[in-house]
């Protein structure tokens, strides 16, 4: 029986392309840090910490902590004035980039179904951002006033997808085992596959045109599918 459904956040409940998005961030974020460092030096920095984070197998290192022990020695900044400056980003510029997504009409019926169904829910994002910018874009999906299980954030998260570790470590905040739980998501290597791997149930949104092209492991459907499925009480069936 399903306990837990884990949603995905980015071109899941919410249209953000990050492919899209990235540029404009960095280049927000390089702007405010260009006192400090070059805009071009800075991605860079970002990008060899944010593999360290990724590759990170040490289970009392948070992602966080994995993160900021490999960029702050590459910065060679004071840490109290980076954080600030970081802090006033994510707090001024990032929701500015707001226009780079855009809402998903069926989000907010399937969080509130599930919630009205009475199922656990876990904002389950690959923790590679600060809790803020998260919050962030629960607000543009326009469900960050839903009480959820559990966010994972950088923060409090000690993997990343598409690591298994990352799904294993969600159950046992949760303290349920793997057939309790469903990943709905878009990415089949970040979302599917290493669910499954550690036994969920999975939901694989896809667009309308790939619909059915593509052999998937578990269910697969559009947003809207998804969310039909779920009202009609399909989690039930698990």
């Amino acid at each position: 029986m399903i306990r837990a459904v884990l949603l995905d956040l980015d071109d899941t409940l919410l249209d953000n392309d990050m492919e899209r998005f990235l540029p404009p961030y960095f280049t927000a974020l390089g702007r405010r840090m260009a006192r400090l460092v070059a805009p071009d030096d800075l991605v860079r920095m970002l990008l060899a910490s944010t593999r360290v984070m990724m590759h990170n197998q040490d289970p009392t290192i948070t992602n966080q902590q994995a993160f900021d022990a490999d960029f702050f020695p590459r910065l060679g900044q004071p840490e109290s004035e980076v954080r600030a400056i970081i802090h006033s980003f994510y707090e001024e510029d990032f929701p500015t980039l707001k226009r780079y997504t855009r809402r998903r009409p069926q989000a907010r019926p399937l969080v509130q179904t599930l919630f009205d169904q009475g199922y656990e829910v876990v904002i389950a994002t690959n923790p590679m951002f600060p809790r803020r910018a998260i919050e962030h874009r629960l607000d543009w999906a326009g469900v960050l006033d839903f009480p959820f299980k559990l966010v994972t954030s950088y923060e409090n998260s000690h993997f990343c997808k598409p690591n298994p570790r990352y799904y294993q470590e969600i159950l046992s905040k949760l303290k349920r085992r793997p057939e309790e739980a469903i990943m709905v998501g878009d990415d089949l290597g970040n979302d599917i596959e290493p669910a499954v791997q550690v036994g969920l149930h999975t939901y694989w949104i896809v667009d309308a045109d790939g619909a059915g092209l593509f052999p998937s492991p578990g269910l697969q459907g559009t947003l809207a599918d998804c969310l039909a499925w779920v009202q009609a009480g399909g989690l039930r069936d698990l």
